[in-house]
């Protein structure tokens, strides 16, 4: 029963932090023009998102459902079939990723298996929720952290062919997700069917690119980056230091308490995460979001391994 319970608290956390994104935070892109291959790049290239949001403006349930639904919930931008259906995608994905890991924290020798689930949900809400700067969605952000999510849990627990799935879908959803391919190659540096699980997502992360840019090949390049000097002004740092929920120091402090494999993955992911500074905007935290399940995983079992070791030494004490 209690189980249960937790469960059931888990997913309304899940449902309350997606919710708070799409409610809080407005679209960047013109949905529409993202729908039928129009929008600027980079962000058109990510186009896994793209059908679902074409079938959803051709919905005329969805679309009635969207008209209601706007009018009860107030928000800083209009809920169109578009929108919502980035929603309930996000909804789906986020609270199915979340029951899944409580059997992947077995894997990952995290005993507590809510642990994962809510450190996962408050590094996401700290860092994309929560926000006074840059407060903007995109419809591919939590498709794309699950996926990386999933592809980065097989990586710490050695599973070579279920990575290669993940990363296939992952691919066209998002060009970062090129970093779990370094993160892979970092941590399995030794093994050789991690080498073959590598060079054939290698491969498929090249075609996914040729691709969109066989597609969109005249696409307007427009970021929304801002100088990276502005960004070091004191009413900036709150929350640019809400990358990875304000857990990135704390986990170095525990570094100790990793395993070789975890640290190396820890090790990539920091390097990965300030090369992102060059062509991302800073104060956009969403942009760091697929490390968020890395992070939960490295801060759960860092808890619980620090805990464990206070309690041996007072019973050998």
């Amino acid at each position: 029963m209690r189980r249960l319970a937790t469960i059931i608290l888990l997913l309304c956390a899940t449902t309350h932090s997606v919710l708070s994104i799409f409610y809080v935070n407005t679209s960047y892109l013109d949905l529409h023009s993202y729908a039928h291959g129009t929008e600027r790049q980079p962000f058109q290239q990510r186009l896994l998102m793209v059908p679902v949001i074409r079938w959803a403006e051709s919905n005329h349930q969805l679309q009635s459902l969207a008209a209601r639904y706007g009018v009860n919930v107030p928000q800083p931008e209009p809920m169109s079939a578009a929108k919502l259906a980035c929603v309930i995608v996000s909804l789906v994905l986020l609270n199915a990723f979340g029951l899944w890991t409580i059997r992947a924290s077995r894997q990952l020798s995290i005993r507590h298996w809510w642990l994962l689930w809510a450190l996962l949900l408050a590094i996401l809400y700290a860092s994309y929720a929560a926000r006074y700067e840059q407060p903007l969605w995109y419809p591919y952000d939590i498709p794309h952290l699950v996926l990386f999510g999933l592809a980065t849990i097989f990586v710490l627990s050695d599973r070579p062919l279920p990575f290669i799935a993940a990363f296939a879908f992952d691919a066209p959803m998002r060009e970062t997700s090129v970093f779990l391919i370094i993160l892979a190659m970092i941590v399995h540096v030794r093994s050789k069917s991690w080498r073959i699980a590598i060079a054939a997502c290698s491969v498929v992360w090249a075609l996914s690119q040729l691709f969109v840019r066989h597609l969109y090949p005249n696409g307007l390049h427009s970021w929304n980056g801002l100088h990276w000097y502005t960004m070091i002004k004191p009413w900036h740092l709150p929350q640019l230091f809400s990358i990875a929920g304000f857990l990135w120091l704390p986990i170095w402090f525990g570094v100790k308490y990793l395993t070789r494999p975890e640290r190396r993955a820890l090790y990539a992911a920091t390097a990965m995460i300030f090369f992102t500074f060059f062509f991302a905007t800073w104060n956009e935290t969403r942009a760091w979001s697929e490390w968020s399940v890395l992070f939960a995983i490295l801060a759960a079992v860092e808890l619980e391994r620090s805990f464990a070791y206070r309690i041996e030494n007072r019973c050998d004490g």
